[in-house]
């Protein structure tokens, strides 16, 4: 980093520097966390098992269709950086690398090593890549099946007493639906192990690149490819926090739900320990869950409108201090 004299080449390796320390960190805590992994499978293959009526192999279906979507989306963004990142050597008039980097063989004069170099390059940026992509994708799948599960049971809970079924029965429809409930705030308190640290390294992360590559576009830019790559690269900051924020806005919003939902079912006509189980179901679905991100930042759109308005003030730093050079 700052060793070259042109300041868009030290931005961008500013800017690749802290990406891949900040990936390095996060693929970190994400492996110590492999064994919760395995424990989310196993709640979610017991919440699939009660999927059963129409209604809920609707909200299944399309769940998977949103996954299905989100992973697309991804795969769509990332894979388009790394080709306009690993191709932009092709069009440069002299031989150039794809970023500027010190590497300790004379690859300007030897094609030999200038293919060595750029192997090594495109390798480095490809396994960056695939950990970003890896790392950037599983919370918010996650905070989607919580929140799509969470559906299904406010929906399973509003079905009991409609039906031709005895009070025993629907006492005991409502004890399933609270083991549920267990397994919801189970996967939940799972998923906020996992990536709670993560994501907070994350939003603090994407601020400062946010804004450098805000700079990159604004100030430095001086080919289409350079602004294209800078464009497909914000695209691909702004997917490692949107998603997350977005479903985790939703969780609380679902969970919110959840509390009101014991209501819709037919109560009044139940038993005495129906409805003494349902206000205790109410009471103990009172408490929304907050989602913190290392316990610090709320994972919600006010977080990310806050790190988009972080990275504008990082930015208009990198402007000023620009001018104030020049």
């Amino acid at each position: 980093m700052f060793s070259f004299e042109l300041p868009q080449e030290n931005l961008m390796n500013f800017i690749v520097a802290i990406i891949s320390l900040a990936t390095m960190v996060k693929f970190m805590m994400y492996i110590r966390q492999l064994n919760k992994v395995k424990e989310i499978e196993k709640v979610l293959v017991k919440l699939d098992k009660r999927v059963d009526t129409e209604e809920e192999l609707k909200i299944h279906k399309s769940m998977t269709k949103e996954l299905s979507l989100v992973s697309k989306m991804f795969i769509l963004a990332y894979t388009a950086n790394a080709v306009i990142a690993e191709s932009s050597f092709l069009f440069q008039d002299k031989r150039t690398l794809p970023f500027p980097t010190w590497f300790p063989l004379d690859w300007k004069n030897s094609m030999l090593y200038y293919l060595l170099a750029l192997l090594y390059q495109f390798l480095s940026i490809t396994a960056q890549i695939s950990q970003n992509f890896v790392d950037d994708l599983f919370p918010p799948l996650v905070l989607c099946l919580i929140a799509r599960n969470c559906e299904m049971l406010i929906h399973r809970i509003s079905l009991i007493g409609y039906d031709q079924s005895d009070q025993r029965t629907n006492e005991q429809r409502l004890y399933s639906c609270i083991r549920d409930q267990q397994q919801l705030y189970r996967l939940l308190d799972l998923s906020m192990e996992i990536f709670s640290a993560p994501m907070l390294l994350q939003f603090i992360v994407i601020a400062i690149d946010l804004g450098a590559a805000m700079c990159e576009i604004v100030l430095y830019g001086d080919s289409q490819l350079d602004r294209l790559y800078y464009r497909t690269l914000t695209i691909g900051l702004f997917l490692q926090i949107f998603p997350i924020c977005y479903y985790g806005t939703l969780v609380e919003h679902v969970f919110g739900r959840l509390h009101y939902a014991v209501f819709t079912s037919n109560w009044v006509d139940q038993s005495i320990v129906y409805r003494r189980t349902a206000i205790t179901f109410a009471f103990r679905t009172q408490k929304v869950p907050q989602l913190m991100a290392g316990n610090v930042i709320p994972i919600s759109l006010t977080t990310f409108l806050a790190n988009c308005k972080a990275a504008y003030s990082f930015f208009t730093l990198i402007a000023d201090t620009g001018k104030e050079s020049n």
